[in-house]
């Protein structure tokens, strides 16, 4: 018999988080491209992924399952006639785990012939399952302005470069992505190009590795939606080589001489919840810090004490070459389960409680065994490889705040 296991609203909600309100990420990321094919007419190419946890997933047998559509509407600014396209998904996995995954994800393209002009679009998911459709907030798009089209990729053997399609966003992320720009210039300029990224803080310039005497459309494989040179448009394009290693997060202006200025950002997508509050993050910090450190930061300011707090964390990163700082991740991580799993009535901040602390000092344990003392108090004892002690708690009032008693 099928049985719904899990049923995510699609909608963009707000959550607290150590009285924090912060946007979680929407659960369906789309952009789109336009390649003209002659001076009045182009290919609309919209694209789409949605992350497993997001996904209606049915229990059929031993597998899960989850069946969308996604509906593509655009509405003629100057007709009010509507094209629509759509195209159906169907997700299997045997993995209950995988159900609830926030980093594993589907994608999917939709395409359609378009006028240059401006439309009104709308995009309708339904899950197949249940016929139940979700729509997500209508916006404009006006294909008659001639605009340089960027286009974020990961590549495999340097053969094949797919989109890494989260908003035009360059993830923040261990993995190297890389941007490939075209700037609208005639096949006779020059082989290379360099340009600037610019934020409020941060000046970086990077020159083309390569260049393509073409414009791309996307085509989608069973590993993801990948670039193709187009047969109909010729202009000058340009491949920024992993750029996202030198990038750090916020939001970026392009600056290309004699071009239009384009903006994008670099975003940490499933950033720790704990590093978007910076007094949450030092509060956690304190655990393994001197009084004195926090306090410097804390006198900064936020704006100023966080610069600090970032430099702070490169001291210690694994990956000094890479903006991404893989240890502070690591430990936020941790903080975040700490404060999920050991919070109660009790004690509000997990962070904080013994066995929270020793969490995210050493992370999850190798072992933890648990039992009920003489007195009938509980007991958890954690064991961690490569430390001879472990580390003993009771629940000396039977609310569920265990104390750390000793190493035994």
């Amino acid at each position: 018999m099928n049985k719904t296991i899990k049923i995510i609203l699609f909608s963009i909600l707000s959550i607290p988080l150590f009285a924090q309100k912060f946007e979680l990420e929407p659960p369906l990321l789309y952009e789109y491209y336009f390649s003209q094919s002659d001076s009045s007419h182009g290919i609309f190419q919209f694209v789409y992924r949605i992350n497993y946890d997001k996904l209606f997933f049915i229990k059929d047998g031993e597998s899960y399952s989850a069946n969308i559509r996604v509906t593509l509407e655009l509405q003629d600014s100057t007709t009010n006639n509507i094209l629509r396209t759509n195209g159906d998904k169907r997700i299997t996995t045997s993995s209950f785990d995988e159900t609830l995954d926030k980093v594993k994800s589907v994608q999917g393209l939709l395409n359609i012939n378009l006028e240059k002009k401006k439309y009104f679009a709308a995009v309708i998911l339904t899950d197949l399952s249940s016929n139940k459709d979700f729509t997500f907030p209508k916006f404009s798009i006006d294909l008659s302005l001639n605009q340089p089209i960027n286009y974020v990729v990961s590549s495999i053997d340097n053969q094949k470069y797919y989109l890494a399609n989260r908003r035009r966003t360059i993830p923040f992320a261990p993995a190297a992505y890389s941007l490939i720009y075209e700037s609208g210039r005639t096949l006779t300029a020059n082989d290379s190009l360099c340009l600037g990224f610019q934020s409020l803080s941060d000046s970086v310039t990077f020159c083309s590795s390569k260049s393509f005497d073409t414009s791309f459309l996307l085509e989608e494989d069973s590993s993801g939606i990948y670039l193709t040179p187009s047969k109909t448009s010729f202009t000058k394009s340009y491949l920024f080589n992993d750029i996202s290693l030198k990038l750090p997060e916020g939001k970026f202006k392009i600056d290309e001489p004699k071009n239009q200025k384009t903006s994008f950002e670099v975003k940490w997508w499933n950033k720790p919840l704990s590093l978007l509050n910076y007094e949450i993050s030092l509060k956690a910090l304190s655990i393994i810090e001197s009084k004195s450190l926090i306090d410097s930061l804390k006198d900064l300011g936020n704006k100023l004490g966080y610069r600090a707090f970032n430099q702070f964390w490169k001291k210690y990163d694994p990956t000094p070459n890479s903006t991404y700082n893989d240890l502070m991740e690591e430990f936020y991580l941790r903080v975040d389960y700490a404060q999920k799993s050991f919070s109660n009535f009790a004690t509000p901040d997990g962070i904080l409680s013994d066995r929270g602390k020793i969490y995210i000092k050493y992370g999850s344990p190798l072992q933890i065994e648990r039992s009920t003392s003489a007195n009938g108090k509980n007991i958890e004892v954690w064991f961690y490889k490569g430390r001879s002690k472990p580390y003993y708690f009771r629940d000396n009032l039977g609310n569920g705040s265990f104390q750390l008693v000793k190493e035994r």
